[in-house]
């Protein structure tokens, strides 16, 4: 029934062709808004699950990235734990993944994911500023947000606007793609 609910909403929004995916995310049509709030709890479960394993097995920032976090304005970069794995963690919940892979959140070229406080870094990528900073920003979004709102908001985004053009995606990109 969820899928079927979002899927509708989905086809609305690409039958419409040209539309105002702002005004959309502005004003989420209530189907959407439904099969979202159903969403929660194994989001949120997840998103907590990943964000406690990179608390406990990551490493705190170097001096240098508790600069870059300052400048980029995250507000506690003390807590933030850079976790380098091999794989990147996807959702156990078998409609969460189906839904992570239909909107572009879980592939295997995804570099780096952030879960609050903790940082997902593929270790291919461990050298890149530009990665940790992206992923900072992220971080600056939860402690704005809350980690479940953030959570929240941006299943939202990948539905409305896709992983590319979600507005935090946006904005990570805006405030680092010049580092």
């Amino acid at each position: 029934m969820l899928k079927k609910t979002i899927m509708i909403a989905l086809g609305v929004l690409v039958l419409t062709g040209c539309v105002n995916r702002d005004e959309i995310y502005a004003n989420p049509p209530q189907e959407l808004v439904d099969g979202v709030n159903q969403l929660m709890p194994a989001a949120s479960e997840f998103v907590h699950e990943a964000e406690r394993e990179a608390l406990a097995n990551g490493i705190p920032l170097t001096e240098q990235q508790v600069a870059l976090a300052d400048t980029l304005g995250v507000l506690h970069p003390e807590n933030v734990r850079l976790y380098f794995v091999d794989k990147l963690p996807a959702p156990k919940d078998p409609e969460l993944l189906k839904i992570a892979k239909r909107v572009g959140y879980t592939n295997p070229n995804m570099a780096g994911y952030t879960y609050g406080y903790g940082v997902w870094i593929n270790k291919r990528y461990k050298n890149q500023r530009n990665l940790i900073a992206h992923e900072l920003v992220h971080v600056k979004q939860a402690e704005a947000l809350g980690l479940d709102e953030q959570t929240r908001q941006y299943l939202m985004q990948m539905y409305v606007y896709g992983y590319y053009n979600a507005p935090m995606e946006v904005e990570a990109r805006a405030l680092t793609d010049h580092l």
